[in-house]
């Protein structure tokens, strides 16, 4: 497992994936700079209780929670963004370090933006709600963690899975493997909660499920 995530970490800023690096960093600026306007603009369009000293302070706590909230949803936006280049990140995972496998195949363009946006829209939903912890030391760690993870490692791997599966063999892979697929979804979450990094990782979660997908779909041959 680590040797992939280290496997995954030293490709995700190799040449073969420079520009579906450079695009999913734009698009995921530019998807993070959407939510803050619009956190801006629900902060400005605050009435104000005509106090000056309790409306700066209503204006720092709130502008503080709008922080706390837009970081959470770092990972579903990034995880928006995996959507759109998982396919050709996979391919070409498969084609540079599995030559003698079978190849996968591509699922329609238009059926994974769907599975991108449902999946993005759970994502913001679970952290919406458990968001109360996310003010608490510690416990907001192994929230963000362990339910992302969960969520994060489930998805990821069915996505890479399916290239090769169907249905119904995807999912019994995933439960037959759980504990593996819920480390390397934790990876993934804990690699989004690193400033900077977390930027990355669209393509770094998907290169590394791809590599956790080979371990364990040998392990299961």
């Amino acid at each position: 497992m680590i040797s992939d995530a280290v496997r995954a970490l030293r490709e995700t800023f190799s040449p073969p994936f420079r520009g579906v690096m450079w695009i999913s960093l734009g698009l995921t600026v530019l998807l993070l700079a959407v939510f803050g306007a619009g956190a801006q603009w629900g902060l400005d369009a605050m009435p104000l209780t005509g106090t000056d000293w309790l409306d700066t302070i209503i204006d720092i706590l709130s502008r503080f929670i709008a922080v706390v909230i837009l970081i959470p949803l770092v990972l579903p936006v990034t995880t928006l963004v995996a959507g759109l280049f998982l396919e050709s990140i996979a391919a070409e995972v498969e084609q540079k370090d599995y030559p003698s496998d079978a190849p996968g195949r591509d699922q329609p363009f238009f059926r994974s933006i769907v599975t991108a946006l449902r999946f993005t829209l759970v994502l913001i939903v679970f952290n919406l709600v458990a968001l109360p912890f996310y003010f608490i030391p510690i416990a907001n760690v192994i929230v963000f963690w362990g339910m992302n993870g969960y969520l994060v490692g489930r998805e990821y791997f069915e996505l890479v899975a399916l290239r090769h599966h169907d249905e119904k063999d995807t999912r019994a892979l995933r439960r037959g493997y759980f504990p593996s697929v819920f480390v390397a979804g934790i990876a993934i979450a804990a690699f989004a909660t690193v400033p900077v990094l977390n930027l990355f990782a669209p393509v770094f979660g998907t290169v590394f499920m791809v590599h956790t997908y080979k371990r364990i779909n040998a392990r299961a041959a």
